[in-house]
């Protein structure tokens, strides 16, 4: 018989409308609850899901229906968050960027330990088949010790609609798709990273947090890596890839240009606030830019990355990835398999239930988050920047 994972849901935002779809058809996980501060939310998640509703994460976090606990609230109020579930004997499943601080995350592994709870830290491409597939590869040694590892994503990411503390906490681009990136360059280049220097831009007087950046990362080894994104909606680096977005769906080429229209439609930052609030569940345009879809889908596409080794060069294709070898070159289908959110979910399913370990766990989150305040702090000081909170990839 399948043991079955009850999961609560602490925030009913935009994210949660990607999380609950795929989560809800899993045949190991039953959503069971959920919190939001908009008691209107809270009604029709009990009508949608048959669960249990509440104000609080407090008073979520004390339901003796919940095994776990996904938090989906905003980012100030994560380390919090999982703190309070951990003390209700909850393990724990936290968005990125997985905490404001170090000290956080410090706070939120001490309570975990404290109280045996698993903590995994998502929302991240490292999840995806193609960045494992590289990272088994380059530690494998097939195609020689690794040499450096490129990648770069442009995208329409600063006009997607906002409410106006948003962007700021995340400081634009840099804490939320900055883990994407750092957590798919770690993962293949073996977790340590020594150094960062970087430079960050806000090129929209208009939307005034970083909108880009440009990030060199040095290895404990020497391996180099530099990440590269822009969100200013020029170019869409899914061109490179026969128009596959982000989580492997097709992506309308023009839809870089929509979203910056409908952006220079709305007036106020007033009039976003409203668009995003009817984003979220529960809102009147509930699954925009949500992610969720039907059809063929390939294999997930943050940006294009190029990884370098001594015997050859690898990159990721719509169905897998393309080797560059000595004397030939191949390509390697993968399966479908688990990815984003569901793999999120498996991975703690299997730490729970089967005694596995959590390879994003709260050291790992806490790393990525270390590189990317790094960022930040060079691009402000014009300088490398030296790490000390970094653990190994996990195998």
């Amino acid at each position: 018989m399948t043991h079955i994972l009850r999961l609560g849901i602490a925030g009913l935002g935009v994210a949660s409308t990607q999380i609950l779809p795929p989560l809800a058809k899993l045949p190991f996980i039953k959503i069971t609850a959920a919190a939001d501060t908009r008691t209107d939310a809270v009604a029709k998640f009990r009508q949608a899901y048959d669960g249990e509703g509440y104000e609080t994460v407090e008073d979520l976090c004390r339901s003796a229906n919940v095994d776990a606990v996904y938090i989906a609230t905003p980012n100030a109020l994560h380390a919090e968050h999982a703190v309070t579930a951990a003390k209700h004997g909850k393990h724990i499943i936290v968005e990125k960027p997985m905490a404001m601080t170090l000290a956080e995350c410090h706070a939120m592994n001490e309570a975990a330990e404290k109280h045996r709870v698993k903590l995994l830290c998502g929302h991240t491409h490292s999840f995806d088949p193609p960045v494992r597939k590289i990272r088994e590869i380059v530690k494998d040694g097939e195609l020689g010790k690794l040499c450096m590892i490129h990648t770069w994503n442009y995208n329409e990411f600063m006009y997607r609609p906002r409410m106006r503390h948003e962007l700021a906490m995340s400081r634009g681009v840099v804490l939320n798709q900055g883990p994407h990136h750092v957590d798919i360059v770690r993962l293949i280049g073996g977790g340590l990273v020594r150094s960062v220097r970087a430079m960050t831009g806000v090129w929209d007087k208009a939307r005034e947090w970083q909108g880009s950046y440009t990030c060199y990362l040095e290895f404990a080894d020497g391996t180099p890596a530099t990440l590269v994104y822009s969100g200013y909606g020029f170019f869409d680096t899914a061109e490179l890839f026969e128009w596959v977005g982000e989580g492997g769906q097709y992506r309308d080429p023009e839809t870089n240009l929509n979203v910056r229209k409908r952006l220079r439609d709305v007036r106020t930052p007033e009039e976003e606030e409203q668009l995003k609030e009817g984003m979220r569940f529960g809102g009147a345009r509930e699954g925009e830019y949500s992610h969720v879809w039907s059809g063929e889908r390939k294999q997930p596409f943050f940006g294009l990355t190029m990884v370098s080794c001594e015997k050859g060069d690898i990159r990721q294709t719509p169905d897998g990835l393309r080797i560059y070898g000595e004397s030939e070159q191949r390509e390697i289908a993968l399966p479908a398999g688990s990815r984003g959110r569901e793999a999120e979910v498996e991975e703690l399913y299997n730490a729970v239930v089967h005694s596995r370990p959590v390879f994003h766990d709260g050291r790992w989150g806490a790393a990525t988050l270390e590189v990317c305040l790094a960022m930040l702090e060079s691009a402000e000081k014009r300088q490398e920047i030296f790490l000390s909170h970094q653990v190994p990839s996990p195998e």
